[in-house]
C-alpha cells in the first residue's frame, strides 16, 4: 500500500443492506450491468443462503471493494469443501495498494471456518484481463486448463 492509504483505516466485513449502493456502484464500473433494485434483490436471497457471502473492503467509512463467495455443492470427491470467489473487485483508483490481496486472504479465512480446503475462480480469457491473471498468480492461484460450456435457457 502507499503511505496515503496505509493512513487511512482499512477494515473488511460483511456486506450490509446499506452498503448496496456503493457495492452496486462498483459491480456497474467494474462493468456488470446492474441496478440498485436488482441488487437488493439478490443479497436479500444470499443473505438467507449460508453457502453465500459477501465481504466488503472499507476505507475511512467508504465501500471500496467487495469479493463474494459460494460454497460449491457437486458430487465429486472433496466437492463439500470447495469455495469459489464469484466476484472480486476493488475501486479502479485504489487498485496495486493490496486491497484485493487483504480481501481475498479474508476470503481464505472465511472458506476455512466453512471447512473448505480449495478457492478458486474463473476468470475470462481477454487481453484486458492480463493484470487480473498476474495479481491472481501473485497472491498464489495456479491456472488450470479447462474449458467453460454456457447455454441459454431464455
Amino acid at each position: 500500500m502507499n503511505s496515503s492509504t496505509q493512513e487511512q483505516v482499512l477494515q473488511i466485513r460483511k456486506c450490509g443492506l446499506n452498503d448496496l449502493e456503493r457495492v452496486t456502484a462498483l459491480l456497474r464500473e467494474f462493468g456488470y450491468p446492474t441496478t440498485l433494485s436488482v441488487m437488493k434483490e439478490r443479497m436479500e436471497d444470499m443473505e438467507n443462503d449460508p453457502f453465500h457471502c459477501t465481504l466488503v473492503a472499507e476505507l475511512d467509512n467508504e465501500v471500496v471493494g467487495m469479493v463474494g463467495l459460494r460454497k460449491v455443492r457437486s458430487y465429486y470427491k472433496h466437492a463439500d469443501c470447495i469455495m469459489e470467489i464469484t466476484a472480486l473487485i476493488v475501486a479502479e483508483e485504489l487498485r496495486g495498494n493490496g486491497l484485493g490481496k487483504r480481501l481475498v486472504a479474508s476470503a481464505e479465512d472465511w472458506a476455512r471456518q466453512q471447512g473448505c480446503c480449495q478457492l478458486f475462480l474463473r476468470s475470462g480469457n481477454r487481453v484486458e484481463r492480463a493484470p487480473a491473471h498476474a495479481f491472481y498468480r501473485h497472491i498464489g492461484f495456479e491456472k488450470t486448463t479447462g474449458y467453460r460450456f454456457n447455454k441459454s435457457l431464455l
